[in-house]
């Protein structure tokens, strides 16, 4: 009977041992999986990042005017997509229109060794510093928006300005057909500003149309400035039917002078924008603002990039103008009858 007991005893040790192997064996097998599993997601995701990273060609980095422009926003934004797209990382710089800040923060971008420096000057004519460096440095500028009479630069894509203008005029010609005195006025950019031939091509077109230019005030490119303007100019020039102003939020603040004044904008006194800021719908859809030439600044900062990455392969620009290097992007006028289209 103790034999017996001792036998049993024996096999219930070998049984107990043997589930414990089993158990040991089957939780070992579980553990081995996931570990396994988790180290070929380790081994992925390494090499996503490491794919990630090898995409990072360099850095694209844009130099604005001023980014609290809706206009110049759109503009960024062509850039930094499309350098994004081309495996490029994307920086930008605010001049917060100062020269100094322009001229500070394009050395900084420079000194940093970027690929390609997309860049829209503040003031154009202190441009000569930055080409310098850059040439220096072997690193092309691109200008967007803003040429310059200093040279250095690979290319620029602008709209043609002028015709801009032309294309504002064309329009007062043709829709304001019962005009009574025919006097236009105009609110400008800064002189400096090349955009300043806005209001060239507006007023060689309406002097030609038989209109005459009764006034032509800087708004130095501020609303506020150019709230003022408005007033001087409706003071001096009671029987003004038009003011072409040679950006939107110039228009919208000459709107609200008039407004202000005691007469009806869109009906006394007619006002035309330009660079199509959506901002300027409503008021274009209300009619107290006429109209505004719409631009492309999309478009432009997509472009420079393109650019950049066709001289970079060694393929050569198409100029609309060789001299200047200069390449023109599309314009049109956006009014009551297609601003939904735009919103």
């Amino acid at each position: 009977m103790k034999n017996l007991k001792k036998l049993l005893a024996v096999v219930l040790m070998v049984v107990m041992a043997l589930q414990i192997a089993a158990c040991g064996s089957s939780e070992g097998e579980s553990d081995s999986a996931p570990a396994t599993e988790d180290a070929q997601d380790e081994s992925a995701d390494s090499e996503e990042k490491t794919a990630s990273s090898g995409e990072s060609k360099g850095v694209i980095a844009y130099s604005c005017y001023n980014m609290s422009w809706e206009y110049y926003v759109t503009l960024a934004q062509g850039v930094k997509e499309a350098a994004e797209e081309a495996g490029y990382e994307y920086v930008e710089h605010d001049q917060q229109s100062d020269q100094s800040l322009m001229i500070q923060g394009c050395t900084d971008l420079l000194n940093q060794d970027i690929a390609c420096l997309v860049l829209t000057p503040c003031k154009p004519e202190a441009t000569a510093s930055i080409y310098e460096l850059a040439e220096e440095k072997g690193i092309p500028v691109i200008l967007v928006d803003i040429s310059t009479e200093a040279t250095g630069y690979l290319a620029c894509l602008k709209s043609d300005n002028y015709d801009g203008g032309v294309l504002a005029g064309n329009y007062v010609l043709d829709n304001l057909t019962d005009a009574q005195s025919k006097k236009a006025a105009m609110i400008t950019v800064d002189p400096s500003n090349t955009n300043i031939v806005r209001s060239d091509g507006f007023k060689d077109t309406l002097e030609e149309g038989g209109w005459t230019i009764a006034a032509e005030l800087s708004g130095q490119s501020e609303p506020d400035i150019a709230y003022s303007c408005m007033q001087d100019i409706i003071t001096a020039n009671p029987d003004v039917e038009v003011v072409f102003c040679s950006n939107d939020p110039m228009a919208i603040s000459a709107s609200q002078a008039i407004a202000d004044a005691g007469l009806t904008p869109g009906e006394d006194v007619k006002v035309l924008g330009y660079d199509a800021q959506s901002n300027a719908f409503e008021p274009i859809k209300n009619g107290t603002v006429l109209g505004t030439v719409a631009q492309d600044p999309y478009g432009m900062g997509s472009g420079a990039v393109d650019c950049f990455l066709k001289n970079l392969n060694g393929e050569e620009l198409t100029y609309d103008d060789e001299e200047t290097k200069i390449i023109y992007t599309d314009q049109w006028i956006i009014d009551a009858n297609n601003v939904e289209e735009y919103e």
